[in-house]
């Protein structure tokens, strides 16, 4: 029994004599992990990140050339407001993209999930409320793909995988 004492008597002695270098070691791991989680989170969420991909060409290159090549993909594509439901929407679907290219599992003809459209008609109004405030468009039920589908992509060309 006083040998246990004694060594927990030499733990607390050497955590004691370098508390200072174990904060710092903690907060210098810790600003590391976020400097690299941030870059991140920024390095994959640029347009040509998102061009980068075979599946993804020609829906890049068709931004690239329409009116609104000055918004990147992000911007239209994940939900605004809520940083962590963004932040997870965006690593779910990142994951199922980088899936779906691995496996070439992806379909002809990319198409927006109910949800991703639901996202996009939001970032749409958001973007546009000064044009739609005095329709219904405004009251939250926008469909502007409905008339506009073709509007930043363009037509769809050959693309996609093997299904």
């Amino acid at each position: 029994m006083g040998r246990k004492n004694r060594e927990d008597s030499d733990f607390n002695a050497v955590i004691k004599r370098h508390v200072w270098k174990l904060i710092g070691m903690g907060f210098a791991f810790g600003a590391i992990v976020m400097i690299v989680i941030f870059g991140g989170y920024h390095f994959v969420g640029r347009s040509t990140f998102c061009g980068s991909c075979h599946s993804m060409e020609n829906n890049y290159f068709t931004w690239k050339v329409s009116r609104h090549k000055q918004f990147g993909c992000i911007e239209c594509h994940l939900p605004t407001g809520n940083i962590v439901y963004t932040v997870l929407y965006k690593a779910y679907v990142g994951a199922r993209d980088v899936a779906g290219e691995t496996a070439r599992s992806y379909p002809f003809t990319i198409k927006l999930t109910s949800r991703a459209r639901t996202i996009a008609n939001s970032n749409c109004a958001r973007c546009h409320f000064s044009t739609i405030e005095t329709t219904s468009m405004a009251k939250g039920n926008a469909d502007c793909m409905k008339c506009h589908k073709f509007l930043v992509h363009g037509r769809s060309v050959v693309g996609g995988g093997f299904f």
